[in-house]
């Protein structure tokens, strides 16, 4: 089913609609911010093994009728005479995706109904941290700098304990179960990354290779945010030519920057 739902998506079409096209699509969990490029360049013949970019109702269909289910007589997604509804949550911060993502689902056969929560997202990560959601959109909010620190997500160690109980981060909801994937991951734990080592990028690839065969998540498009930074009081904010974190307002790479800055008057 969910190799079903990503092919039911348009990457680009939803970059257009819902970023106006100010982002770039993603099928990967990789940024264009920072160092990434290094590693997945390495990775084109994994990421082509799958193809994931692949807009094609022809695939939809036949994954969902792979996983038993049948179009009604209204054209929705059902098995067993019972059709299969989902709620798409969304956040208010990402609240453009929701909509747009709803359209492609239901032209393709998915009764989703769009969800949003604004202002407040505790009851949106109440409800995801929890493996209670079916369907969402969110920030991954992964690493700028090398894969481990995103793909790190997707270890078993930060599933819910138990259906409806709170996982132990609140970023790594896939609820994803592979002691496979794990085991890469515990290899990768005390490497230090860098792209001109084979064997961590040997591992990065065998992570990904899973990530994209499993579909753990499903990955849209890069999340970008117009933030500008004045000189004239504090320097040493993020910028093309240092970029030790992502130029955004957000608690983490505000938290970089905060030990970054300098007065103005101390350059």
């Amino acid at each position: 089913m969910r190799r079903a739902i990503e092919h039911a998506l348009d990457r680009k079409r939803l970059v257009d609609f819902a970023w106006e096209g100010a982002t770039v699509p993603l099928v990967v969990p990789f940024s264009t911010y920072g160092g990434l490029e290094a590693y997945e360049s390495q990775m084109t013949s994994v990421i082509m093994k799958y193809n994931p970019d692949d807009p094609d109702p022809g695939q939809v269909a036949s994954e969902m009728q792979a996983a038993g289910y049948a179009r009604d007589a209204t054209g929705f997604w059902a098995k067993d005479g019972t059709r299969l509804t989902m709620d798409l949550l969304t956040p208010g911060f990402v609240r453009s995706m929701g909509p747009t993502v709803e359209r492609q689902l239901r032209d393709n056969g998915f009764d989703v109904t769009f969800k949003l929560f604004d202002p407040d997202v505790a009851p949106f990560l109440d409800i995801v941290r929890a493996g209670s959601a079916s369907l969402w959109n969110m920030l991954h909010c992964g690493s700028s700098a090398e894969p481990w620190g995103t793909m790190q997500h997707f270890h078993s160690r930060f599933a819910s304990p138990a259906q409806g109980q709170q996982n132990s981060y609140i970023t790594a909801n896939s609820q994803y179960l592979n002691p496979e994937f794990d085991a890469i991951i515990n290899q990768m734990d005390p490497m230090i990354p860098s792209p001109n080592d084979p064997a961590y990028v040997a591992l990065a690839s065998q992570a990904t290779d899973l990530f994209l065969r499993d579909v753990p998540e499903i990955v849209l498009a890069d999340h970008r945010s117009v933030v500008t930074f004045n000189n004239a009081y504090w320097r040493g904010w993020m910028s093309a030519s240092d970029p030790y974190a992502s130029p955004s307002s957000l608690w983490a790479p505000m938290e970089l920057a905060l030990l970054k800055i300098q007065p103005a008057s101390a350059q």
